[in-house]
């Protein structure tokens, strides 16, 4: 739903459900690359997830401090939705769908900050979005990098040799 046909309560709600979404999602995904350095680069987006989490829980406590806080269910695509349907699908279809859900919340943020009734609430989304941005710039690098190495997600020293199949 757009942020303009929420209340703020509810777009903060939204945009804290889709960061710990984010979050968790990179976690899992981490687990299931083998290479350490993409682990790490994967384990990055997942803590700064967990940083803009922070920033809008805090905004919620600034603005709202009587208001309990009420987060909506997951607003992840069915596909990547849960665990057992993530395990169905490749790396490179998981960071697919992480591009597209950056590419939304990233819009979200857009919309929120051009609705924001202060000078503040608009720089803070307007801040998030273009983190939001550089996860989704950061994430199309590494699914251009799985498709034309498929052996960029493994372990090995030479991810750029062809496999060879007997």
């Amino acid at each position: 739903m757009p942020p303009h046909e929420l209340t703020a309560v509810e777009a903060l709600g939204v945009a804290i459900r889709a960061e710990i979404d984010a979050s968790e999602l990179y976690a899992e995904l981490a687990t299931r690359v083998p290479n350490p350095f993409l682990q790490q680069k994967i384990l990055l987006l997942s803590k700064e997830e967990l940083q803009h989490k922070r920033i809008l829980e805090e905004a919620y406590k600034t603005h709202f401090p009587e208001v309990p806080l009420a987060l909506p269910t997951s607003q992840l695509p069915k596909a990547i939705s849960c665990r057992a349907d993530r395990e169905q699908l490749s790396a490179s279809e998981i960071l697919n769908c992480a591009i597209e859900e950056e590419r939304k919340l990233r819009q979200f943020y857009l919309e929120a900050a051009q609705h924001a009734a202060d000078l503040s609430g608009q720089r803070m989304f307007n801040y998030l979005a273009d983190w939001e941005f550089s996860h989704e710039m950061a994430l199309t690098a590494e699914r251009d990098m799985l498709l034309r190495y498929p052996r960029y997600f493994e372990q090995t020293s030479e991810p750029w040799k062809p496999e060879f199949r007997e």
